[in-house]
């Protein structure tokens, strides 16, 4: 009877250990289990990274893509060139950023003078410059908008109106001014009215 119990005790022994194994061989079949894998995280690849924010840039229509370099250098994303604004600059940064998930961006970019800008800026900062002037001596000549003290400034293609007027009145009669100048396309009003 003792020799029974003990051949019976392993045998369940032996069971038990076979099924252990058994599933240590399916857990090892299934890949890291979750504490593995958070232990030791995939590092990004800067190349990859550097291939994504070319891509990204590519497909941004507010930057000239074609003037900028992507590279790698250190694990680091290198981006070299030329842009034209600092506006431009920042956008670029912000896209790679993005885009290279988790690796580093250095930007290297620099900003074009107004002199090494393509020809067709120049032309359009020259004639937001008269656009402006134009604006301001139209404010001044009419003795109903001189006094206002109407800050003028402009973009490509928009005459920027700012200042405090005393009346909703005296802010159309801003707008209107400027609307008529020749050469201006489009009024950005932002005169204010007190309440």
């Amino acid at each position: 009877m003792r020799h029974d119990s003990l051949y019976a005790a392993l045998v369940l022994g032996t069971a038990a250990l076979t099924s252990t194994a058994l599933h240590a061989q399916e857990l090892a079949a299934d890949g890291p289990t979750p504490e593995s894998a958070v232990m030791t995280p995939a590092k990004p690849d800067p190349v990859a990274s550097a291939a994504k924010v070319s891509n990204a840039l590519q497909n941004e229509k507010d930057v000239p893509a074609a003037d900028i370099t992507v590279s790698t250098h250190a694990a680091t994303v290198v981006l070299t060139g030329k842009v034209d604004t600092e506006t431009q600059k920042a956008a670029v940064t912000n896209i790679a950023q993005k885009a290279a998930e988790g690796t580093r961006v250095s930007n290297n970019l620099e900003v074009r003078s107004p002199e090494e800008r393509p020809l067709k800026d120049q032309q359009a900062m020259q004639q937001s410059a008269v656009a402006v002037r134009d604006v301001e001596a139209a404010l001044k000549a009419d003795t109903r908008t001189s006094n206002l003290g109407i800050t003028v400034s402009g973009t490509q293609d928009t005459v920027v109106l700012q200042g405090l007027v005393p009346t909703r009145e005296d802010r159309a009669l801003v707008q209107a001014v400027a609307g008529k100048v020749k050469g201006v396309t489009r009024v950005d009003n932002r005169v204010t009215v007190p309440n």
